[in-house]
This record gives structure tokens, sequence and C-alpha cells, in this order.
């Protein structure tokens, strides 16, 4: 059963549920990038410093996933 707000003519129930499903790896891809960028403690010296610091973790979370991603299709082992 699957509860929404959205109005019955844009999406049939069978194409509101395929929507719904891609909500999963969606979220996954978000708790891997929070886990990789490790955010801990932000400097709070002004908003500039604090803004680059967050752009430089992302930087690093999107570069490894690539990375990562890079190595399964080279490795032989998959």
């Amino acid at each position: 059963m699957l509860f929404t707000t959205v109005p019955t003519p844009p999406f049939s129930a069978t194409e509101g549920r395929a929507w719904y499903r891609l909500r999963g790896p969606v979220e996954l891809v978000f708790k891997r990038f929070k886990s990789r960028a490790q955010r801990g403690h932000r400097p709070k010296f002004d908003d500039q410093s604090a803004k680059a610091w967050l752009y430089g973790k992302r930087l690093v979370a999107l570069l490894t996933e690539k990375m990562v991603r890079h190595a399964r299709t080279l490795s032989p082992w998959g």
C-alpha cells in the first residue's frame, strides 16, 4: 500500500510505484556520499570558509565515488 499526495491524473498506480522504487537507490547514494565525506566539525569562522569546506567535502565524495566505479569496471574480479 502506498500513500501519496500527488494528484491521481499525472500518475497511474503503476507509475507511482515505479517512482517510489527509485527512492531507495537514491537514498543509498546520499548515504554513501555522507559516509565518504565524513562531515565532522565544520569551520565556523565565517560563511565563506564554511561553504568552501562543504564544497570541498562534496567534491571529494564525488571523486571517490567515480574512482570506485572505475575501479569496479577495470577490476577482473568485479
